[in-house]
């Protein structure tokens, strides 16, 4: 199930609320926002504006997109991402053959990924 971004947001707030083991008035008043504006995302009734993203990632300590991204979803490409580091590690050729993926440009990776999409 895909959440909305407002969703999202207010999923997030809530886990770095938590962390921080400040209450929403504290956030509130320490961002100099209304205390209705923060409960407002935090309950996914409103989406915030970029600055008020950019003072809420700044407050809790994070990136912006830790904020507006799905946690579950990153958490699941990250496991995937380790999965395939692991094999890299394990396979010196495919090692090899990354580390030179990496030097191509866009339009040459586009026309491998066709020729290999040819092969398999």
């Amino acid at each position: 199930m895909s959440l909305g971004n407002k969703e999202i947001l207010a999923k997030n707030l809530k886990r770095f609320i938590s962390r921080s083991g400040k209450d929403r008035r504290e956030i509130a008043d320490a961002l100099g926002m209304p205390y209705s504006t923060l409960t407002d995302w935090v309950n996914g009734k409103k989406y915030p504006r970029i600055n008020s993203i950019e003072k809420l990632a700044t407050y809790f300590g994070v990136s912006k997109s830790d904020l507006i991204e799905d946690f579950e979803e990153k958490q699941k490409d990250n496991e995937a991402l380790a999965a395939i580091i692991v094999q890299l590690r394990i396979n010196e050729t495919l090692l090899c053959i990354v580390k030179k993926l990496m030097l191509l440009d866009k339009a040459k990776l586009e026309s491998l990924s066709r020729l290999l999409d040819t092969f398999i």
